[in-house]
């Protein structure tokens, strides 16, 4: 970080060990093992110390829910460097969630009891696969059903007012595609991750995102 103290550089690294055990943490024993006693003792700090760094439990949530998407998103990003396809980021986004299943369900499971996420702080990371599904539809030619309908346009009022502030102004064609193709894929990985088909199905993960993809079309 250019011009500095090394207060403040030493507090950025803090912040960021603080992020990194509580990954950890969820990674190893799912939100119930996420403590801030836990992470000040690992930092060598008195518990009440870590609350110069974390407001709260719910902020520390914040922080991993921030770092989730970010990291999801940075692996979709990265793939699609290299094709550009719905397939990649369906695939992709399996990958992470198998790698990191606990962090998969703090984002895309069950609402988290009695938290409710910042947007000034979650959207614009929470949001940036979907930015880039719908852009990436926006270009894509599509094979699916010629008969499907697109719904009244105020049916799409709320989703086309959030993909505007998002800086994008797909049509209503779009918009619909994009939420068929996302509805999909969270659906597919929760039902996976979830256990939702029952044992025995992690062996063709990948070729149930394949076909999945290939039904809807792209």
């Amino acid at each position: 970080m250019m011009n500095s103290t090394p207060r403040q550089r030493a507090r950025l690294e803090t912040e960021a060990q603080i992020t990194r055990i509580g990954n950890r943490m969820l990674d190893d024993d799912g939100l119930d093992g996420v403590s801030l006693r836990a992470i000040a003792r690992e930092l060598g700090i008195v518990s009440s110390a870590i609350y110069r760094y974390v407001k709260n439990r719910d902020e520390l949530l914040t922080i991993l829910i921030r770092d989730a998407f970010t990291s999801i998103a940075d692996d979709v990003d990265e793939a699609l460097e290299h094709d550009t396809s719905v397939l990649t980021v369906g695939v992709t986004m399996l990958a992470w969630s198998r790698r990191h299943p606990n962090r998969w369900a703090l984002i895309y499971g069950t609402p988290v009891p009695d938290y409710q996420a910042p947007r000034d702080e979650t959207v614009v990371p929470g949001t940036r696969i979907m930015v880039t599904l719908t852009t990436l539809l926006s270009q894509a030619s599509v094979h699916g059903n010629p008969n499907s309908q697109v719904p009244p346009a105020h049916a799409l009022d709320v989703l086309r007012e959030g993909l505007r502030e998002l800086g994008l102004e797909p049509d209503d064609q779009v918009i619909m595609r994009t939420v068929t193709v996302w509805a999909a894929i969270i659906g597919l990985i929760n039902a996976l991750r979830f256990g939702q088909f029952g044992p025995g199905i992690e062996p063709v993960e990948d070729e149930l995102m394949q076909g999945l993809v290939s039904t809807l079309g792209y």
